[in-house]
């Protein structure tokens, strides 16, 4: 079940917030339809609507009044400034009506709406629920800034674990098993392939997700190991929120 339905025009949304919420909680995103929105709301029934309301078009407003007058028993979260919230003066009344003003930076922004979510037992148990069961990756790089900078990335979303050469990762995997291996295609000793040969020799970990990391330089070598079956690949050089695009995209999110 989905945590929390977006609502958002692409150009009205703060992007940092909403990557923060997308990565943290299970999300569905649509555009300001009050349709759409009734048919998601009426097959998922998701318990917390978060609204993009900074500079929303006319069109928007509408909609938005439909879907808040439609959606009587469902929490919803208006983020935009006191400007944008006097379109909707009328109905802030609502007891199932909150505002959090933007921009704001992610983690003071994170702490008004756990701030907001902790007024409701129900909702929060049911959020922090989902968003505590975290999928665990394994970081396989023998380069310790790689290490570091991905661990950074990642650990606010997901229970990472790091390994630093071939032979450290599998003996990890003798001892656990995480949802993802991201695997340095070019170490020394054991290599990514060489490594990723062991991985998929082992039933007891055979079916584990591989992604590779690899130099912009290594990325034909990378594709002529792609019949071993790999996920995919990541370019070292990528940014932080096309990498963790990446990764949440094999996780579905």
């Amino acid at each position: 079940m989905k945590d929390i339905l977006i609502i958002r025009e692409s150009i009205t949304v703060e992007k940092p917030v909403f990557e923060f919420l997308n990565n943290k909680y299970e999300t569905e995103v649509v555009d300001f339809s009050a349709k759409d929105v009734e048919f998601i709301m009426a097959s998922e029934g998701i318990p917390l609507v978060v609204a993009f309301v900074a500079g929303i078009s006319a069109s928007a407003i509408v909609e938005l009044r439909r879907i808040v007058m439609n959606l009587k028993n469902v929490h919803i979260c208006l983020l935009g400034s006191h400007y944008d919230y006097e379109k909707f003066e009328d109905l802030l009344e609502k007891d199932n009506i909150y505002c959090i003003d933007l921009p704001k930076p992610v983690k003071e922004f994170q702490k008004y709406f756990e701030d907001m979510l902790s007024q409701h037992e129900e909702l929060n148990a049911s959020l922090n629920a989902n968003s505590n069961r975290k999928h665990t990756i394994l970081l396989v790089d023998d380069d310790p800034v790689c290490l570091r900078t991905m661990s950074s990335w990642l650990q606010n979303f997901y229970q990472v674990a790091v390994a630093k050469s071939g032979a450290a990762c599998i003996a990890f995997l003798g001892k656990t098993k995480p949802d993802l291996i991201l695997l340095d295609y070019e170490m020394p000793v054991c290599n990514g392939v060489q490594t990723l040969e062991m991985i998929r020799n082992e039933p007891a970990y055979a079916d584990i997700p591989v992604m590779f990391l690899t130099g912009v330089s290594d990325t034909e070598k990378v594709k002529e190991a792609l019949n071993m079956k790999p996920q995919g690949y990541i370019l070292k050089n990528t940014d932080r929120i096309d990498f963790l695009n990446k990764v949440n995209a094999l996780f579905g999110k």
